[in-house]
């Protein structure tokens, strides 16, 4: 299949234009008005889970980067201000510690420690411990800054470790200059060194906030190619849910989305094609229907007026009797199976018109009944008056099929209810029959279908039902069917009391002829 041109301006985003132009505006207008294009948040959904991945990706590869320099700079530093600080207090011991072993008095202690600190760099401060008591280049410092256990290592070589004072943290070194000799003690700063990791940590915050940031961008770029392709598909599946066969997919580059596109279209194509054959093939079925109904109409009406003057022989045999009552029984079934065909087709066509008059459905239904000799069988519980604007005829058909069908596969008695609910009107028929089967009740209104498959040479057709059901939708109401719990089935009709608009003005059907004239109660007989 070739790949899809683009589309010019003014289409709508990734489809090509159907013939069906109105039917796909109004198809959006559906679609913006029930909210489905709006995009909703998904947490759990694609954009969410990139997001969430690159975000990730993103703040531990800036957390290793920060931590990894954190601790090799913070060693670094910490190594050359041990080394600075040990090549010092060395430095400081030869050239001061003969003149410290002399000194005679803790003033020229406090002299020699202001010297040692003045040797080394900014921030280093002087502890001695001698003979003469502790003496410090800083007043605020004293023995008790030195852990006693450091004291007890320094005894034997030159020793270093961490501590703060007074929240400052300080690199201590010290050493004793001679065995019993007077201790040394440096105190290096490493204000600066922490100065330096702090804006380290924070430079390393910064980049992951950007890091963040730029995951956001890169995230949303990938989903968008993504996502947007997918909603396309997505608005596409439910035009052609909702019968659009036109649509299509535009194609765009040679990915795993624009195989899924094309897919998509070589489906709706071949759906397109499949439903052109079935819909063809449905019109062929139909008309072939109305085709024999139509032509069989003419023989119909010829061989029952035969049978009608068969019947009235009264010198033939009883052979010949009893054989023109089954020829007339059998032309009889016959012809009201071609009437309701052609009932059917007329449905089907969407040629059935109807007849609104306002009627009080308690008379018609007392005019049903009394026609077709049911008075005294049926149990009717009506108001006296209940007025509604309805096919007369048509709903004839409709109460004499639910209420035939009581009486021949349900069972005496058999009640009929009819009562207002407030705009509609329910007509209800119960039988005290055994019930419909509970797998039959899903299919009881489909054409030619008869629960008890062992009547299949009944007198029925398997159309009543079905043409009933057309009848009650036309009014613009529904027919139910179930089962009592008392037992015996029940059917329910419920129709507004206006049916809304006049009278259908349906043109009449080239093959079955002009619809059926209304008024003629009865006409169709029961159809079960």
């Amino acid at each position: 299949m070739n790949r899809k041109t683009p589309m010019p301006r003014g289409t709508a985003a990734g489809f090509s234009p159907g013939p069906d132009d109105a039917w796909e505006r109004e198809a959006r207008r559906r679609h913006t008005h029930t909210g489905l294009h709006r995009r909703r948040l998904r947490l759990s959904g694609m954009r969410t889970r990139l997001f969430v991945g690159f975000a990730a990706v993103a703040l531990i590869t800036a957390a290793i980067i920060t931590a990894s320099s954190y601790f090799l700079i913070r060693d670094a530093l910490l190594s050359r201000v041990s080394s600075n600080a040990n090549t010092q207090l060395i430095a400081d011991v030869q050239e001061n510690g003969q003149q410290l072993q002399q000194s005679s008095s803790g003033q020229t202690d406090v002299q020699i420690a202001d010297a040692m600190a003045k040797n080394g760099s900014g921030g280093v401060v002087v502890v001695l411990i001698t003979p003469h008591g502790t003496s410090a280049s800083n007043s605020q410092f004293s023995a008790q800054n030195i852990p006693k256990a450091f004291q007890v290592a320094a005894l034997d070589q030159v020793v270093q470790q961490r501590t703060v004072v007074n929240g400052t943290p300080y690199l201590l070194t010290g050493t004793q200059i001679q065995p019993n000799g007077p201790q040394v003690y440096l105190f290096t700063s490493l204000d600066a060194e922490q100065a330096i990791l702090t804006e380290l940590v924070t430079i390393g915050a910064l980049s992951g906030g950007l890091a963040l940031l730029g995951a956001g961008g890169v995230a949303f770029l990938a989903t968008r190619n993504v996502l947007v392709p997918i909603r396309r598909l997505g608005h596409a599946a439910r035009m052609l849910g909702q019968g659009n066969l036109d649509v299509r997919i535009e194609v765009k580059g040679t990915d795993e989305i624009a195989d899924v596109a094309l897919t998509f279209n070589e489906t709706a194509e071949a759906l397109a094609r499949s439903m052109a054959e079935l819909r063809a093939m449905d019109a062929a079925s139909r008309r072939f229907v109305a085709d024999v109904s139509h032509e069989l109409r003419t023989p119909l009406t010829a061989m029952t007026a035969v049978t009608e003057v068969l019947e009235d022989v009264e010198d033939a045999d009883p052979t010949t009797v009893s054989a023109a009552h089954l020829i007339a029984n059998e032309t009889k079934r016959l012809a009201r199976l071609v009437e309701d065909l052609m009932e059917i087709s007329r449905f089907d066509a969407g040629t059935a018109a109807m007849r609104i008059e306002d009627i009080n459905l308690p008379e018609l239904v007392e005019a049903t009944l009394a026609t077709r000799g049911w008075t005294s069988k049926v149990t009717v519980t009506a108001p006296p008056m209940l007025a509604t604007r309805i096919d007369a005829r048509r709903m004839d058909v409709v109460i004499a099929n639910l209420v035939g069908n009581a009486l021949k596969h349900g069972g005496e008695p058999v009640a009929l209810s009819v009562f207002d609910d407030d705009a509609f009107v329910v007509v209800q028929v119960a039988d005290s029959g055994p019930g419909i089967p509970a797998e039959a009740l899903p299919h009881i209104f489909d054409r030619f279908y008869k629960a008890d498959k062992a009547r299949g040479r009944s007198e029925g057709s398997g159309l009543g039902l079905s043409i009933a059901f057309e009848n009650a939708r036309m009014h613009g109401g529904e027919l139910s069917a179930g089962n009592r719990p008392g037992g015996g089935a029940v059917f329910t009709l419920r129709f507004p009391k206006g049916v809304l608009g006049e009278a259908s003005t349906a043109p009449d059907d080239p093959v079955l002829g002009p619809a059926t004239e209304p008024g003629n109660l009865g006409r169709l007989g029961v159809k079960t």
